[in-house]
């Protein structure tokens, strides 16, 4: 370097090191600045010329760029040849929206191929466990059985898609049915698929259980499932008679729970407390015919009013009702006759008796006791003819039967 060398940068170092002010300079315009003015207040004890010259010559290169943060002034630097650094993007977190995520599977199933598909069903409650196939199950046609010799069979009745786990993709709900002649069940079960493409269960979404006596029907929802259920309020209940409601499920925490339409029926107004009573027929001669009245009465416990009771009387064939009253209908099957009669509406608490004239020629019968009859209180508001429901726990009563007895 010349002695006429006029270079600002290493004046200003000179004259830092003659000074006795601070030879480590922060780096950047701003830094410098604030050397310049502690210059003026600070003493260092000097450690050199060289190193000196190594510091300023950075920061004064650095003066005519932008202004850097501040950096705290009491660092100390060594200097010290470095190499290249070389810059390392970051990796980004995989997100569920992220291209390289591995996609939800399809739990969208095809009603033929859940039809046709082996599935996990879990057991089913009470009497129904040791009918209704449990475990792993071969559907055919959307049909299975436990065995061969079981009287009940399972069957996909009807089939809808939702999101129900939440994950972007729909998955499957199924109503399905277990039923035989004299019993059954229903219940809607939800299905998806694993990563494999298997067909996996994901639980039960409801079940006649509480006050749900049936499930009718089904729909998907944008993230739950509707079900039609019906009241268990009257044993027995017929369809036609009971009261109907929408209630939604949910998935939470890993399984279904309600969360919407009602939770519970209220009283339904087409079950009631009807019993009916009777005493042994008595026939005496008459003629050519014997002849006497059946006396039957019927009672209203509630917790309805009854609008409009109706009692069925069944004698042997060859008995009849003469004369037939107007208010009943008479029917007539292979073996027994059967008559029909309606009755005023009866409040809660009420009763009435009614009186019907059998008679039956002399000749076909003869002394003692030479038959039976029955009879039993129905519902008559409907289209078909169905026995009036009773509440659960109603004291079955709503029948009778008695001897018909032929005098001398």
């Amino acid at each position: 370097m010349s002695d006429h060398d006029t270079s600002p940068g290493l004046d200003d170092a000179f004259a830092a090191f003659r000074s006795g002010g601070p030879l480590v300079v922060p780096a950047g315009a701003w830094a410098a600045r604030k050397v310049a003015r502690r210059r003026r207040t600070n003493r260092l004890v000097a450690t050199g010329v060289t190193a000196a010259v190594l510091v300023a010559v950075p920061v004064l290169a650095n003066a005519g760029g932008d202004p850097d943060p501040p950096v705290p002034p009491a660092q100390t630097v060594s200097p010290s040849p470095t190499a290249p650094t070389t810059t390392v993007p970051a990796t980004p977190t995989p997100s569920a929206t992220s291209p390289s995520a591995e996609p939800p599977p399809d739990g969208r199933i095809h009603a033929k191929t859940l039809a046709n598909a082996t599935l996990d069903l879990p057991a089913w409650p009470g009497n129904l466990a040791d009918e209704c196939p449990s475990g792993r199950v071969r559907f055919s046609d959307g049909r299975a059985q436990r065995s061969a010799s079981a009287e009940l069979r399972a069957s996909i009745v009807q089939v809808v898609h939702a999101d129900l786990d939440r994950d972007g993709t729909q998955e499957t709900a199924a109503l399905l049915d277990c039923s035989g002649l004299e019993m059954g069940e229903a219940r809607v079960l939800a299905f998806d698929r694993d990563p494999a493409g298997a067909i996996i269960t994901m639980g039960v979404v409801i079940g006649e259980t509480g006050d749900i006596g049936g499930i009718r029907r089904i729909r998907g929802e944008d993230r739950s499932v509707a079900a039609e259920v019906t009241d268990r309020s009257g044993d027995g209940t017929p369809d036609s008679l009971a009261q109907r409601q929408w209630r939604i499920y949910s998935r939470s925490g890993g399984r279904f729970v309600q969360t919407g339409g009602p939770d519970a029926f209220p009283p339904n107004p087409r079950v009631t407390d009807l019993s009916v009573t009777g005493s042994e027929l008595r026939l005496a001669p008459d003629g050519d015919r014997t002849t006497g009245t059946l006396r039957l009465t019927v009672r209203n416990a509630g917790p309805q009013p009854a609008a409009a009771p109706r009692v069925q009387v069944d004698v042997p064939k060859g008995f009849e009702v003469r004369p037939l009253p107007s208010t009943c209908t008479r029917f007539v099957s292979s073996q027994r006759v059967s008559y029909r009669c309606e009755l005023k509406a009866l409040p809660v608490g009420g009763g009435a008796t009614f009186e019907l004239p059998i008679s039956v020629v002399r000749s076909q019968v003869g002394t003692g006791v030479v038959g039976e009859y029955s009879a039993k209180v129905w519902w008559s508001r409907t289209a078909e003819d169905v026995p009036y429901p009773e509440p659960t726990g109603a004291t079955k009563d709503n029948s009778t039967s008695g001897d018909i007895v032929v005098t001398g």
